[in-house]
């Protein structure tokens, strides 16, 4: 079995990977809006932090959730499969996975998608169209090798 740190350090540190998830959220969210909408997306709250279950020894490995996005209204049923392309296009260029679905019944549908380092986003409307998404596990910036000697901001 690798050294769980190592796995760790060939990640890019949480900062970076925030940043990257972040970027795919907003190219999602625009795409949708543009093609689908018009969507209005506010972000409802905050994101969140915490430590990695399959990394509890290492204490500066951390996941976090970013905040929660939301649409005021529901996708119809006739543009949903558009909704999937889109997000399986935007989302496939960072690296995740075919979406799968939760949920398709009418009014009510549900997708999440998965990368490499465990990160997992969720797309769904229903009353309202909320996306999320959850990080995997990485080291934080001032623990990550790629960033040994470099100034702490």
């Amino acid at each position: 079995m690798k050294d769980p740190f190592h796995i760790l350090a060939q990640r890019p540190d949480i900062d970076a990977a925030t940043a990257r998830y972040e970027e795919m959220q907003e190219k999602l969210r625009t795409r949708l809006s543009a093609e689908v909408g018009p969507l209005t997306w506010k972000e409802h709250s905050p994101g969140g932090g915490s430590g990695c279950s399959g990394f509890s020894q290492i204490r500066d490995a951390v996941r976090r959730t970013l905040g929660l996005w939301v649409h005021f209204g529901n996708i119809p049923d006739d543009k949903w499969s558009k909704v999937v392309a889109i997000t399986t296009e935007v989302t496939g260029a960072y690296g995740f996975e075919q979406p799968a679905a939760r949920v398709n019944s009418p009014g009510r549908h549900d997708i999440v998608g998965m990368d490499s380092y465990g990160a997992s986003y969720t797309l769904g409307t229903y009353l309202n169209t909320t996306l999320m998404l959850h990080t995997g596990c990485h080291l934080e910036a001032k623990a990550h090798p790629a960033n040994a000697g470099k100034p702490t901001t």
